[in-house]
């Protein structure tokens, strides 16, 4: 099962560079979806956006794709405003996922090996640290050519709400491995959307 969860969580390469070129698209501060029996709500920071036509939906899985985005002075909708970042946040419904009640127990099951997954994926985890029931990880890609242009630093998180596994992952364009401001900026970043996830479980009882 655990393996099945964890090929969702890497990157969907094709949506991030549809998301990173000049492509207009639809974006939005706040939107609520339902998985499953689930409803997701998103309500992105100061200084990002949802990109709604980028959403990808499916019967237990749902991904979301957030860029930075500024007021349109003469229309006051959301625009986008030059990439600096891409934050994708992947959610995955699975039975079985609330007997842990906290992610340091999913992360320490026997079924779940954290290193062997991210060295298999040619990503090294530099540092992790747990906060509140979220595990950030710090990751170094060895892949120098990636598709995105974006660094080799990545940030990561796994939550567990109920029976949804939460990734996210907060992707930098600085190439420069010295620029612990811009990755210092990058981990605020993924916090804020981290902090402005809200699952509520549907009350599907008969109004009747």
């Amino acid at each position: 099962m655990f393996h099945k969860i964890f090929k969702f969580f890497f990157p969907i390469t094709f949506i991030l560079i549809s998301c990173s070129n000049d492509q207009v698209s639809d974006i939005q501060k706040s939107a609520a979806y339902n998985l499953d029996d689930y409803q997701v709500i998103i309500r992105s920071p100061n200084g990002l956006c949802i990109n709604s036509d980028l959403v990808e939906e499916k019967s237990e899985s749902l991904v979301l794709i957030l860029t930075e985005c500024i007021k349109n002075p003469d229309t006051n909708d959301f625009i986008r405003r030059p990439i600096s970042s891409l934050i994708t946040v992947k959610f995955q419904k699975e039975i079985g996922l609330n007997k842990f009640n906290k992610i340091s127990d999913f992360i320490k099951s026997k079924d779940v090996k954290l290193d062997y997954i991210f060295k298999t994926n040619n990503l090294e985890i530099n540092k992790y640290y747990l906060k509140e029931n979220t595990i950030y990880m710090s990751l170094f890609s060895k892949n120098r050519d990636n598709a995105l242009g974006t660094g080799n630093k990545i940030w990561k998180t796994l939550s567990i709400n109920d029976n949804i596994l939460i990734s996210t992952t907060a992707y930098g364009f600085s190439k420069k491995k010295s620029n612990y401001k811009s990755f210092n900026e990058l981990e605020s970043k993924l916090n804020r959307v981290v902090n402005s996830i809200e699952i509520r479980k549907i009350n599907r009882s008969s109004s009747t």
